[in-house]
């Protein structure tokens, strides 16, 4: 018999102890009631960051009035996606199995050596910019008590009654992040730049250059074009993600989440978009997953005489800077028309 006075002391004591070893084996004692409150952590983180991915500020890009054969926007936009197909979570088991689906596609392009466990899964998208460090905590929190109840581990009332109320809004969040996961990601890569950019180098977020048949009109006329002038003007100009000087030397930054190997599309769309850049300015593309064949780089890399450098981010984001200085090491002779 246990007195009305123990109650809480053993009940915070099974807490504690997550499961309980036996001659024949080990079994799970029950799910900590902590469990509601890291649920209502993971809510909240998650909210945050969908409101902070919605909020993005509008990118610098043709307006409606833009002519068709106007320069091709640079910046990722953002994604649709299909309504959720589950209309209730009733179980912590349920809730886990749904999170994993969700983290997965939110994970693509998958990572180079593809999904491997959800933790990791979870990891590269911290790697990118896509959850914060929070969120990334909380959902692993979330992961942990609902691996205890698939193995047996009683749910106390509480945490039930937090999956219910809690879990179609964990997935309704993970899927609005679907949504901005590429433009996150370029976010994450441009903001990774101007924090880790040695004292010295110039950093131009939105840029516009002019190609290499435009009349070298002076960084005024720059100026003009990036904050909106005439079509026939901006027609003549491509956009870039940065544009990053030092000592006179320039280096194109592209960021592009969305291209992949077998998406011929957005590789064509590449070529295009270089095509419009100065063939002797250095441009530094980089992408999310598998690296591109050596046959499609050489395809991008198609009459240009300055250098194309790949970087794949996931496999060595690490590697950005010191790729940089190479690139504007690499002594092509300055154009006057993108000067600072």
């Amino acid at each position: 018999m246990v007195l009305a006075s123990q109650r809480q002391s053993i009940g915070r004591l099974i807490d504690r102890i997550k499961s309980l070893k036996y001659p024949g084996g080990e079994a799970e004692l029950g799910v900590p009631e902590a469990g509601a409150d890291d649920l209502e952590t993971l809510v909240v983180s998650l909210a945050r960051n969908v409101i902070e991915a919605t909020e993005r500020e509008e990118i610098a890009a043709p307006g409606a009035d833009a002519e068709p054969d106007e320069a091709m926007q640079n910046r990722e936009p953002l994604a649709t996606i299909e309504p959720l197909p589950v209309e209730k979570v009733t179980n912590l088991v349920t809730l886990a199995t749904n999170v994993a689906q969700q983290v997965s596609e939110l994970a693509y392009p998958p990572p180079p050596e593809g999904f491997s466990s959800l933790s990791a899964t979870i990891d590269t998208l911290l790697g990118r910019g896509v959850l914060d460090l929070p969120t990334a905590q909380a959902l692993l929190r979330v992961i942990d008590i609902a691996q205890q109840a698939a193995r047996g581990a009683i749910v106390p009332p509480r945490v039930a009654t937090a999956v219910e109320n809690s879990g179609l809004a964990i997935l309704e969040q993970l899927a609005i992040l679907r949504t901005t996961a590429a433009a996150q990601f370029e976010d994450h890569v441009l903001d990774t730049l101007q924090e880790k950019a040695p004292r010295g180098w110039n950093i131009e977020i939105d840029r516009s250059i002019p190609g290499d048949n435009q009349p070298d009109e002076g960084d005024s006329h720059l100026d003009e074009t990036a904050t909106g002038s005439s079509s026939a003007t901006r027609s003549r100009h491509t956009w870039v993600d940065a544009l990053v000087s030092d000592d006179g030397q320039h280096a194109v930054v592209e960021v592009r989440a969305r291209l992949q190997p077998t998406e011929r599309g957005q590789i064509k769309a590449l070529c295009q978009w270089m095509r419009g850049l100065p063939s002797d300015l250095p441009v530094l593309l980089i992408m999310l997953g598998r690296g591109l064949s050596a046959r499609q780089l050489q395809e991008i890399r198609e009459g240009r005489t300055g250098p194309v450098k790949l970087l794949e981010w996931d496999r060595d984001p690490d590697s950005l800077i010191n790729v940089l200085d190479d690139l504007l090491g690499a002594r092509v002779p300055p154009r006057a028309g993108v000067a600072v």
